[in-house]
């Protein structure tokens, strides 16, 4: 009967290994016994391999390549790391390979050993044996279902992550699963640029299969969380390539955080201030123009290359919005440039426009206000529906005629006859001069006045000037009831006698 004894060696290396894995888990993951866990399971690692190092072996003549002998005890000690794996067949296999240089394929004197790991992972890679200039190459198969096990053999997975030079990154690593769709140039030339701009390291193209399938989930790093140590600059191809990889991960907040702007001949990239919004640099030159010379430090004009136009949030309508909402109408050349630039936008940006105003005044005397009288008699033709163009423009137009007197185009009465006549035979009339008493018969000279100024001054033709000033047509006796009260309301007066009889006669006869 054969007795059990228990391999301290091999109870050190696994024990070790399980915890170093636990550490590495705990470092990606940020545990507060991170440090402890590595360094115990390190200390006991070394440990263990210094006590094993002292050991006596047999000499054998030298051969160009590694003895069978030396390479059985680099799988016996991969064995080992591999460890808990006694008592389970798989078809798992170490096929270890030796030369000059390159490994050996296919060859007689290859040697063979079989193993049974438990959960090995598949992994190729190249060892120099300590005093040789020979390499190793050590291929790790396993057709068993790691997935049925989650403990998967900690010792070999550490030994994969060393190989693949990701130990060493646990802190910088740059890890994006998706970005395997980039091509391997592509992929090569996001990796500098990500180090160049970010000072972060991407893992190789080829690990990143490796990573996705390994068993402990490594973090996807937060893209907010990017900075920039500096001013860098870029090429319209590096900017082109990072909208390639931001697309791939569907990250839309690129310049939530970085604002690119030109610089002679390349584009910097940089952070971004709190108020900074960034533009797309293929808008109309007319709304670049506004941009630059009234919101130059706080709206940033991108490089014109189409990729960008994805990932800016402000364009377009949105835009255009943003400057009526920050336009100040007080200020003269904003308020005018912005006018002509929304003449041919929609009616709905125009009408935003005219509702910044309460009331713009216009001294016939002095012209002040002119600017102002001109540009919005220019938007309100430029509606595509006339009516709304022409009630806006007629709902904010003040007129000042005298000093202390101002009117708008409700005090003009625009009827050139003289009386106004009721009944099936105009039997009964009114005289408009006993209707408006107040000199609302004079306004419209100062009207006539204002329309040939503009038509003069070539902003529309008299004929359009008089529909946007609603002179179109003479007033009717529907619009002279209306004025009459408007007149009586606006000076809170009773109605006079000829008054009340245009007022009686008016509902008797409309």
């Amino acid at each position: 009967m054969k007795k059990k004894k228990l391999d301290i060696f091999n109870l050190f290396y696994s024990g070790a290994a399980v915890v170093i894995l636990i550490g590495v888990i705990a470092k990606l993951l940020e545990w507060p016994a991170q440090d402890l866990l590595i360094t115990g399971g390190l200390a006991i690692e070394a440990l263990v391999f210094g006590v094993s190092a002292i050991k006596f072996v047999d000499v054998k003549e030298k051969t160009e390549g590694a003895t069978e002998a030396t390479l059985a005890k680099v799988a016996d000690g991969l064995g080992n790391i591999a460890g808990a794996g006694v008592g389970t067949n798989t078809d798992t296999y170490i096929n270890i390979q030796a030369g000059n240089g390159q490994p050996i394929e296919n060859s007689q004197s290859t040697p063979f050993v079989n193993h049974s790991y438990q959960n090995a992972s598949a992994l190729v890679s190249t060892n120099t044996i300590q005093g040789t200039d020979s390499k190793l190459a050590i291929d790790i198969a396993n057709n068993a279902n790691t997935n049925n096990n989650p403990n998967n053999n900690a010792a070999h997975t550490l030994w994969q992550l060393e190989q693949m030079d990701i130990l060493s990154l646990a802190k910088d690593l740059f890890f994006q699963p998706e970005w395997d769709k980039l091509s391997t140039e592509q992929y090569s030339q996001i990796s500098i640029l990500f180090k160049k701009l970010f000072d972060k390291k991407l893992p190789n193209k080829e690990a990143l299969p490796f990573l996705i399938q390994f068993p402990v989930k490594l973090p996807i790093p937060e893209m907010s969380k990017l900075n920039l140590e500096k001013t860098q600059s870029l090429t319209i191809g590096e900017i082109e390539l990072l909208c390639a990889a931001f697309s791939i991960i569907n990250f839309n907040s690129f310049f939530d955080l970085f604002i690119l702007e030109a610089n002679a001949e390349n584009f910097d990239i940089r952070n971004r201030k709190a108020n900074e919004i960034q533009i797309f640099g293929g808008e109309d030159e007319m709304v670049l123009n506004h941009t630059k010379q009234f919101y130059g430090k706080e709206l940033i004009i991108s490089p014109n290359v189409e990729c960008l136009n994805n990932f800016i949030k402000i364009k377009g309508q949105s835009l255009l919005e943003q400057l009526i909402q920050k336009v100040d109408v007080k200020a003269e050349a904003e308020f005018i440039s912005l006018s002509n630039i929304l003449q041919t936008q929609s009616d709905e940006l125009k009408k935003k426009l005219f509702n910044k105003f309460k009331k713009i005044r216009y001294n016939v005397a002095n012209e002040t206000g002119y600017s102002y009288l001109k540009t919005l008699v220019q938007s309100a033709i430029c509606f595509t529906d006339a009516m709304a163009g022409q009630a806006l423009f007629n709902k904010i137009i003040e007129v000042q005629i005298e000093n202390n007197v101002v009117i708008t185009l409700d005090d003009v009465v625009n009827c050139y006859a003289d009386t106004i006549y009721f009944g099936p035979k105009n039997e009964y009339s009114v005289n408009l001069s006993e209707l408006f008493v107040n000199g609302e018969l004079h306004n419209l000279n100062f009207i006539n006045a204002i329309i040939e100024k503009l038509a003069t001054d070539g902003v529309a033709n008299k004929s359009r000037l008089l529909e946007v000033f609603n002179l179109k047509e003479q007033d009717s006796k529907k619009d002279v009831f209306t004025k009459l009260n408007y007149h009586l309301n606006k000076t809170n007066t009773a109605p006079s006698g000829a008054q009340l009889a245009f007022i009686l006669l008016y509902k008797q006869y409309s």
